[in-house]
C-alpha cells in the first residue's frame, strides 16, 4: 500500500520536476585571452604583427585609429604608449563578447607631430612598461617615497631659438619665454592632457608634496596645468639641452635633485625633457635601463630609499595613468 502511494506521488510530481529542470538558468560560458602578454587587464603589444591568442576561435575589431588590427587578431601596428580598446566576439556564439585594452608596448611606432620629436628608441620598452604598470597599481605606497619624472605635454608650437636661429645672438632668457617665436610651446593636446593628468593625480590621491620644473615654458606650463598644489620650483639642472649650462646633463641633474628630496612618504613631481632617459645607468644608478620610453606627458617612476638611493620603477605613459584611473575608479 505504501509503495503504491509513493508511486502515485512521484507520477503526479514528475511533470513539475521536469519543468523545473528545463527552466533552470544556465551559467553562460566565458572565454579568455591566453596571450602571455595579457597581464592585469592590459595586453602589452610588444611588436608589429602581434597575434592575439584566445582559448576559443574569435573575431577581433577596434574603431580606434591608433591601431591596425585584422579580424583574426593580428595587430599590425599600435601607436607606442597609447592604450586602445579591442572588441572580441566568439565565433561559436557560446559566450558574451569581450572588450580588452591593449598598450603599444614598443618605442618605435609614433605618429606626427611626436615622431619628429622622438629621441633614441628604447632598448627596454616592453619590460619598462610592464614594470611601470605593476608599480602604478601599488601607488601611493605607505612608508615609501616616490618621484614622477614627467616629460612635458605635447609641444610643437614654434621652435627653440637655438634651433631656429643657430648663428644669431641669443636673446636674454629666451628659454623661459612663452612666445613660440622664441621657444617651443605646448599645443592644444599638450594642454588638454596636462589638465587631465592633474585630475588623474588628484583622483588617485597622489600625495605630491613638491613640484620641480625645468625653466622652459612648456615644462612650467605643464606643471601649472597639472596644478598639484605645491608652489612650482624652477631648476636649471633639468633644462633642455638647448639651454642647459650645468655641464652634467639632464639625467645627472634629475638624480641630484631627487637625492635632495626628503624621504617623507610623499611624492615629488619633476617636469622636464626627453634626453633625461637617454643616459641610462650613469651615476652608478644601475636600476635604470639604458633608454626607457618617454613620450610627451609620459613618465618614469622612481623610488627613494632612506639612504637616498634612487631606483627606477618603470615607465608609465599618459594613457596608462588614464586607463588605471578609469579601471580603479570604475569609470
Amino acid at each position: 500500500m505504501r509503495n503504491r502511494i509513493l508511486y502515485t506521488l512521484v507520477w503526479f510530481l514528475m511533470p513539475f520536476l521536469f519543468a523545473c529542470k528545463k527552466d533552470k538558468p544556465t551559467t553562460p560560458l566565458s572565454h579568455t585571452v591566453t596571450s602571455p602578454e595579457y597581464e592585469d587587464k592590459l595586453l602589452f603589444v610588444n611588436q608589429n604583427d602581434f597575434q592575439i591568442l584566445t582559448d576559443k576561435p574569435a573575431e577581433f575589431s577596434s574603431d580606434d585609429p591608433l591601431i591596425q588590427i585584422s579580424s583574426d587578431g593580428i595587430i599590425k601596428r599600435i601607436t607606442s604608449g597609447e592604450i586602445v580598446p579591442i572588441n572580441i566576439t566568439w565565433k561559436d556564439g557560446s559566450a558574451s563578447p569581450l572588450k580588452i585594452y591593449a598598450l603599444g608596448a614598443t618605442d618605435d611606432n609614433h605618429d606626427e607631430p611626436y615622431a619628429s620629436f622622438h629621441g633614441n628608441s628604447a632598448t627596454e620598452a616592453f619590460n619598462s612598461y610592464r614594470q611601470g604598470w605593476k608599480t602604478l597599481q601599488i601607488l601611493p605606497l605607505i612608508n615609501q617615497s616616490y618621484g614622477i619624472i614627467l616629460r612635458h605635454g605635447d609641444a610643437d608650437d614654434g621652435k627653440d631659438f637655438t634651433i631656429a636661429h643657430p648663428d644669431d645672438y641669443e636673446p636674454s632668457d629666451w628659454w623661459k619665454s612663452c612666445d613660440p617665436m622664441l621657444a617651443r610651446q605646448l599645443n592644444a593636446r599638450g594642454k588638454a592632457r596636462s589638465l587631465e593628468l592633474g585630475k588623474i593625480f588628484k583622483e588617485l590621491n597622489y600625495p605630491i608634496a613638491r613640484v620641480i620644473s625645468s625653466e622652459f615654458c612648456r615644462a612650467v606650463s605643464t606643471a601649472e596645468l597639472i596644478n598639484s598644489g605645491p608652489v612650482i620650483q624652477k631648476d636649471e639642472r633639468i633644462n633642455h639641452p638647448d639651454h642647459n649650462t650645468t655641464g652634467k646633463g639632464l639625467f645627472q641633474g634629475m638624480l641630484d635633485i631627487m637625492h635632495e628630496q626628503p624621504v617623507d612618504n610623499k611624492m615629488t613631481l619633476l617636469v622636464l625633457h626627453h634626453p633625461v632617459n637617454e643616459t641610462g645607468s650613469s651615476g652608478g644608478q644601475t636600476s635604470f635601463p639604458l633608454i626607457s620610453p618617454f613620450t610627451w606627458t609620459g613618465s618614469s617612476l622612481v623610488s627613494i630609499s632612506p639612504d637616498k638611493t634612487v631606483t627606477y620603477q618603470g615607465a608609465v605613459s599618459y594613457a596608462m595613468f588614464k586607463y588605471w584611473r578609469n579601471l580603479k575608479l570604475n569609470k
